[in-house]
């Protein structure tokens, strides 16, 4: 069925351009993106709704294909490439140009996934490729990809190493119940014909969705490969293979904090690794944060910022929203198009695309003030038992400055305030000048998307009470939050305690609260207007990213700007 795309008027914020597609479907599903030469982007989606919902839609389920001849700005006609039958429904996984100019599209039939036994022998979901030699004008008939197993799980990403080789990493369904494991098929001959890699990639786990899942691959400099794997520890794990993809070394933690999401690897042009994934660890399927990151060797990045968001719900027994699951091209003009999804999988998800200059990404220095409102900041309302702060705006009466103010609302036992992300402060300095109002309130730096209901998880606080100021680095600690039966464990920097800043404040005072961090070094030196610096250990991470600002006990503060600069 073809058709017009509806798309939101794009929306610039910083170096990050945005848009949904707004189909009228409950729930259409974002997938890959690729860049032909001429610069025209071209978008598979599925639709109407997620294929899994129930049988009686799969034979509704159809993969549609958009164009872009602007960059991604506006999307023209829609075209149906394939449709779902009575036996099964489709989903589109990955999309890539070869350099011998072939398009390559993979993508699954799903036959049903069997709850009860959690095993593959009971359930079905295969891999398929098809392709085109015109630029997605004419498809050849779809073949069956043969990973040898019945059920694999989504990829979001096809590799081809500089040699040619193509590499797809995939996830399979175990004999073990409910459990993946992963492993990679190879190609010599531009997706014609494949080999399966002797290894297999595990990350332990238990329960539904658990173990090593939906896995990205990219070609290092040094031209070995880096797996990146979706698991339950509170980190995406990693592999690594020093054979172009025949063998892996065994799976283990990255550097990456993650919920239980997947993450995409793409190698770009000058030879930055761009990674995107959700940087929120607190409970299993925490997706509210999408990050895009710049690395070359996967342990160290130049940089990290988050590039879309979703607030808390207002209702506890409420799921929350996502952005999750990112698709990845380097545009003609050398900005990051990511293809992702937002909303929630059932009902309202749509597919959604950014635009993001790496110039942004790799910025030095960043001012936030509220010259264009709150942009960028997580509102905080995690339910009616943990009521949202009271905002409102108000002027600085000496400088003139306009600021916003937070106040625990009334009746309400615990802190509240509003979240936001920061430039990656690996090494470098934050400066934040607030003035409070009232006693008390929280400065919360984190290495991933705060949590709003805990003032004592974080990787550095400064708690501002009564004339006085305490400062706290975090310890790490794993913390187990389930959700239905899969097991979740994430790294908590838990605050333990706490140290008087080594000068008193004034009353009333505007106040310019400095850290500077070393995540080399795991320190931050505290410094309230140039008064003497506490020093304050943290853990091992890749830097501070995240600022949470909040008022408890009655407090009240005002916020006028944030100023981070990197060293």
């Amino acid at each position: 069925m073809a058709g017009t795309s509806h798309a939101s008027t794009p929306s610039t914020i910083h170096g990050v351009e945005r848009q949904t597609l707004d189909l009228g479907h409950l729930g259409s599903r974002g997938g890959p993106v690729a860049t032909l030469p001429d610069g025209t982007l071209l978008w598979i989606t599925t639709g109407p709704e997620a294929p899994y919902t129930t049988k009686a839609m799969w034979p509704i389920s159809r993969l549609t294909l958009r164009r872009s001849t602007d960059g991604g700005k506006s999307w023209g006609e829609a075209r149906d490439l394939l449709q779902g039958t009575r036996d099964y429904a489709l989903l589109s996984h990955c999309l890539k140009r070869s350099a011998s100019g072939a398009l390559i599209h993979v993508f699954v039939r799903y036959s049903g996934y069997d709850h009860k036994s959690g095993s593959a022998a009971n359930s079905l979901c295969e891999a398929f490729v098809h392709r085109s030699l015109d630029d997605g004008k004419t498809w050849t008939d779809p073949v069956r990809l043969e990973t040898g197993e019945r059920y694999i799980g989504d990829v979001l990403s096809l590799e081809q190493l500089r040699d040619g080789r193509l590499v797809y990493p995939f996830a399979y369904l175990t004999e073990t119940k409910a459990q993946f494991a992963c492993s990679a098929l190879y190609s010599d001959d531009d997706g014609l014909t494949w080999k399966r890699s002797r290894s297999k990639l595990e990350a332990g786990g238990g329960g539904f969705e658990s173990g090593a899942s939906e896995p990205t691959v990219v070609e290092l400099p040094d031209g070995r490969l880096w797996m990146l794997i979706r698991a339950q520890t509170g980190y995406l794990w990693e592999s690594h293979s020093p054979d172009r993809g025949e063998s892996w070394s065994t799976a283990k933690p990255s550097a990456l904090p993650s919920s239980n999401a997947p993450a995409t690897a793409l190698r770009l042009r000058n030879g930055d690794i761009a990674v995107l994934w959700n940087n929120h660890v607190q409970s299993n399927y925490a997706r509210q944060s999408l990050v895009a990151g710049l690395t070359r060797d996967g342990r160290s990045f130049r940089a990290m910022r988050e590039i879309d968001f979703t607030d808390y719900p207002d209702n506890d027994d409420e799921r929350a929203l996502h952005v999750t699951y990112p698709y990845l091209t380097e545009t003609r003009d050398g900005r990051i198009a990511v293809s992702y999804n937002k909303g929630n999988w059932m009902r309202h998800n749509r597919p959604a695309l950014a635009l993001v200059s790496p110039q942004w990404l790799l910025a030095r220095s960043e001012t936030v003030d509220f010259r264009d409102g709150r942009i960028g900041w997580h509102t905080v309302n995690p339910g009616p038992k943990h009521s949202a702060a009271v905002e409102r705006y108000a002027t600085d009466p000496e400088s003139g400055r306009l600021g916003l103010e937070i106040e625990q609302a009334p009746d309400q036992a615990n802190p509240a305030g509003i979240v936001r992300n920061l430039p990656l402060i690996a090494d470098g300095e934050v400066q934040v000048t607030v003035q409070l109002l009232r006693s008390e309130a929280y400065l919360l730096f984190g290495d991933t998307l705060l949590n709003p209901q805990d003032m004592a998880e974080c990787c550095v606080r400064i708690r501002l009470s009564d004339g006085q100021a305490f400062v706290a680095g975090g310890t790490p600690q794993q913390r187990q939050n389930n959700r239905r039966s899969t097991e979740f464990h994430y790294s908590s920097h838990s605050i333990r305690s706490e140290t008087p800043y080594p000068a008193p404040l004034k009353s009333g005072e505007t106040l310019v609260i400095s850290v500077k961090y070393q995540a080399a070094q795991k320190k931050a030196l505290v410094r309230i207007n140039d008064g003497p610096g506490a020093e304050v250990s943290t853990g091992e991470i890749l830097g501070l990213s995240y600022i949470g600002l909040f008022a408890g006990k009655g407090g009240a503060l005002r916020i006028l700007s944030i100023r981070t600069e990197l060293d």
